[in-house]
């Protein structure tokens, strides 16, 4: 396994190596800190046809707002690049922040897609999303991947990759990896090392929630507004702040006022906090 950090060069030259030779690279950008759900995202490159795969680990500043916890978030890399050593992974990039924002660039590309980015997360983490887009341009522009691939988790940031891809003719495949649960359903997050043992069995309600309103919603004339706004009072109610719990179409993220099955698809979203940990959810329907 190689690891570039530092010179982007060498590892623009080991790329285009492999496209000559016609591999399909495949890869995967992440924030370090790996479980089982990144690990997931390596299996899924290759069951889709990926001959090489990158994996990406770089905490970006740019999508953390000046109250979150950029300085405290996990940084686990010995043990991450064992784990991807153990996957097969050919190839990993972990730059530092100089190199992905260089000092002498005076100005600062922004890149805005302003009905998407500022709702649902986006109302509570300003610039999260310019941040996030920003820094999948910079990887796709030094690696040149022939597929990406994110989780559905972070359903919104892959709506918002997926609409800039097509808006810029980037020539890439993306893929959405299914959410992988710890047993009692929990999200797999690197955040979830925040949570103590108590709250960590207790951040089960959210995906129970979820699968509440899913059953609510499959009985006839049910209300969508009462199920969901039942399933707030009960999660508020037993510890957490619920920030938003919504139903939306799946492939644009328009708010939806009524669900009728077998003629569009949905997903509902979750976002909320448990102590001082921020949490989010879904569930495709």
């Amino acid at each position: 396994m190689q690891i570039f950090s530092d010179n982007i060069d060498p590892l623009r030259a080991q790329i285009a190596q492999w496209k000559n030779d016609r591999d399909i690279i495949g890869f995967a950008p992440t924030m370090g800190n790996l479980h089982d759900g990144h690990l997931s995202l390596v299996r899924n490159l290759k069951k889709n046809g990926a001959t090489k795969i990158i994996v990406s680990i770089f905490v970006n500043p740019r999508q953390f707002g000046p109250t979150e916890d950029f300085n405290q978030y996990p940084r686990t890399l010995k043990n991450d690049l064992e784990l991807l050593e153990k996957e097969g992974v050919d190839l990993v990039f972990c730059p530092d922040v100089n190199l992905m924002y260089p000092s002498h660039l005076s100005s600062e590309i922004t890149i805005n897609n302003p009905k998407l980015m500022n709702d649902l997360c986006g109302v509570k983490r300003p610039g999260h999303f310019n941040g996030v887009l920003l820094v999948v341009n910079k990887l796709f522009n030094i690696l040149h991947p022939d597929i990406a691939i994110f989780g559905q988790k972070d359903y919104q940031q892959f709506i918002l990759i997926k609409n800039m891809v097509a808006n810029l003719f980037m020539e890439v495949n993306l893929i959405l990896s299914p959410i992988i649960r710890e047993d009692n359903g929990l999200a797999l997050s690197s955040r979830n090392s925040y949570l103590s043992y108590e709250n960590k069995m207790l951040a089960s309600e959210i995906y129970a929630s979820l699968l509440k309103i899913k059953a609510n919603l499959c009985k006839k004339n049910s209300d969508i507004s009462q199920s969901i706004r039942r399933e707030i009072n009960r999660l508020n109610s037993i510890g957490f702040e619920v920030e938003y719990l919504e139903l939306r179409t799946l492939n644009n993220l328009e708010i939806c006022n009524e669900y009728q099955p077998g003629k569009d698809k949905y997903i509902l979203l979750i976002a909320l906090k448990l102590g001082n940990t921020r949490l989010i959810d879904n569930l495709i329907l």
